[in-house]
């Protein structure tokens, strides 16, 4: 969500913590499923909410200083390589796209440098924002999506900027999606189809959704937070029922359409834990089963 970030309030009773999602808007915002998930599987007693305001001396401050971390970086580098890896496709000499100039472009271009990107266009309308974004990273900036016809290969594009600002690709240029088939990240989830997620996926494009990202960074902080493995299939899965159950009261509900057709990681994830209870049961029954011919074998042995 455009304008807002995690702070934490230290609290001395029992070593509770509370965290907050803290911004404006925040109402509609799933983090609180994410983390009230990890919270309660990894047995910690921490609590979550939304703070909507758009007033930042509302924050509470821990000896007078804010505390916090970004894990946007690593929500995009974690599915983007996924995808990738999924497509067979090679991970390294990236040439990619960035759509925006904030908060979310610099994670999405501090990602795209962790996975050896060589070469990055960042768009913005705002030229000198870009250039900025740019020459930190040591990547190109454009004010003109025309640039994009002198672009041979475009393996990756992660559009940062607002959900509601129906941004896509102007048709001059478009055909470099049927082009390059580029994996394409839409940072933004309400609504979850945004007009630049639905040109990608018009063009054929393999997607990673806004909330699919917000996932993956979800379960970065809850590691971050508690110092355990994030449960990543009952995050999932509470995500799942939280945005996409018929009937269900969550504030973002009415924006998550189509419920019939599931965001990819989420489903795998929610799946990975039956087919960890199945694994663990065949386990047991083997153990159990080793256990029984040792037993056996043992006792025709104190007979002889």
């Amino acid at each position: 969500i455009p304008g807002s970030a995690e702070f934490l309030e230290f609290m001395a009773l029992d070593n509770v913590l509370n965290f907050y999602i803290f911004g404006s808007p925040v109402t509609m915002s799933p983090s609180p499923e994410i983390h009230g998930t990890g919270f309660k599987v990894n047995g910690s007693p921490h609590k979550y909410s939304r703070f909507d305001s758009d007033d930042v001396e509302k924050v509470t401050k821990v000896q007078g200083q804010l505390k916090g971390d970004n894990t946007d970086w690593i929500g995009i580098k974690n599915q983007l390589e996924t995808r990738i890896r999924q497509q067979g496709r090679r991970t390294t000499s990236l040439c990619g796209l960035v759509c925006g100039a904030g908060g979310t472009a610099r994670a999405a271009a501090y990602a795209l440098k962790q996975m050896g990107a060589t070469r990055v266009l960042i768009f913005n309308r705002t030229v000198s924002r870009a250039e900025d974004l740019a020459s930190e990273f040591g990547f190109e900036a454009c004010g003109d999506l025309d640039a994009l016809r002198s672009v041979e290969q475009l393996h990756v594009v992660v559009n940062t900027l607002p959900g509601n600002s129906e941004f896509v690709l102007p048709d001059r240029v478009a055909s470099i999606l049927t082009r390059c088939h580029p994996v394409v990240l839409e940072a933004a989830y309400i609504p979850r189809r945004t007009a630049f997620l639905l040109q990608a996926l018009a063009a054929g494009c393999e997607v990673v959704e806004g909330i699919e990202m917000l996932f993956e960074q979800g379960c970065a902080q809850c590691e971050l937070w508690t110092g355990k493995p994030a449960p990543r299939s009952k995050i999932a899965q509470a995500l799942l029922q939280a945005l996409f159950t018929v009937g269900s009261e969550h504030p973002a509900h009415a924006k998550m359409q189509p419920y019939n057709d599931l965001p990819k990681s989420l489903l795998l994830e929610a799946r990975s834990s039956h087919a960890s209870s199945q694994v663990g049961m065949y386990v047991g029954i083997l153990v159990v089963a080793a256990a029984a011919l040792f037993l056996s074998w043992r006792t025709q042995m104190r007979r002889r």
